[in-house]
């Protein structure tokens, strides 16, 4: 019997280890400094864990560490709310659904861009609150008729001390129809 709990605390330590190394990105690419001497063909290296690594058997320790784990990915926590097309008439005005989602914790805005290089700029939007929508935009310019795939960059503001940061971002595809 003792056997078997040593067995299932090892399997705990080995899924809260490898959660750990998942979440703290400790597989990045990374691009060595110097040529190194054995170079097994694997094309990045990975270095040690300097932070945020916990070898414990204990429960109440493994347990504290799961939970503290779970807060830190709640509260970076982005929701995206929106339909993928969206359709226009004239190329300027555009029928389409854009959302910041009720579970959000940060007011958001939108920036929309014709490029993945992020360099034209059709429609950025002013704050977002949690719960917040639009349902129609009216771009910067106008786009030509035909079927268009964009670039929805959403950024969360934190505010503290009345100064606003990013707090997070992330960037989605649409499909904005021009009619012909």
């Amino acid at each position: 019997m003792r056997k078997r709990t040593g067995q299932k605390n090892l399997a705990l330590v080995l899924v809260l280890l490898l959660t750990l190394l998942c979440v703290t990105g400790c597989g990045k690419k990374e691009e060595p400094t110097e040529e190194p001497e054995n170079n097994s063909g694997m094309g990045f290296r990975i270095g040690y864990a300097e932070e945020g690594v916990m070898v414990t058997t204990n429960e109440n320790e493994m347990q504290k560490a799961y939970d503290e784990m779970v807060k830190a990915t709640q509260e970076g926590y982005m929701a995206l709310s929106y339909k993928e097309s969206a359709y226009s008439e004239n190329g300027i005005d555009f029928d389409c659904y854009i959302a910041n989602a009720d579970s959000n914790k940060y007011d958001m805005f939108i920036a929309i861009y014709s490029d993945p290089e992020f360099t034209d700029e059709l429609y950025l939007s002013q704050l977002l609150r949690p719960g917040t929508a639009f349902n129609s935009i009216t771009l910067n310019h106008a786009l030509e008729p035909g079927s268009h795939t964009v670039y929805v960059a959403y950024t969360q503001i934190e505010e503290a001390d009345g100064e606003q940061s990013i707090h997070a971002q992330s960037v989605v595809t649409m499909q904005f129809t021009v009619e012909e």
